[in-house]
């Protein structure tokens, strides 16, 4: 997947990372700088990103939860992604991301 990555104005600590998604949003997610957290955004279609710390272990986590409530059922389960971007102070952040076997539609 292919990630855009910013800096919003007058935050120079945190990096907003965003995709075009194939349903036709653009979800997008902050972390700031030296956080322990991550941001995150769950996309109409099902599909869900993770930016920041630990953000592997959060996305599981997440998607554990929704099964357990019952939510997401309808996609059918996800394949889990992970890479590092840079952000623009020039450490390596972790994008996590799941992809539904069965994305709903727009």
């Amino acid at each position: 997947m292919k990630f855009s990555i910013r800096t919003p104005r007058n935050r120079v600590d945190t990096v907003e990372v965003r995709y075009d998604c194939s349903c036709g949003c653009k979800p997008r997610a902050r972390y700031e700088r030296g956080t322990d957290e991550a941001g995150y955004e769950h996309c109409c279609c099902g599909q869900i990103h993770f930016v920041g710390a630990s953000a592997e272990e959060r996305l599981k986590s997440y998607v554990d939860e929704h099964s357990k409530g019952g939510m997401d059922g309808d996609i059918g389960g996800y394949t889990f992604y992970s890479q590092q971007i840079s952000a623009p102070w020039g450490d390596l952040v972790t994008v996590a991301y799941a992809v539904p076997n069965n994305p709903r539609e727009h």
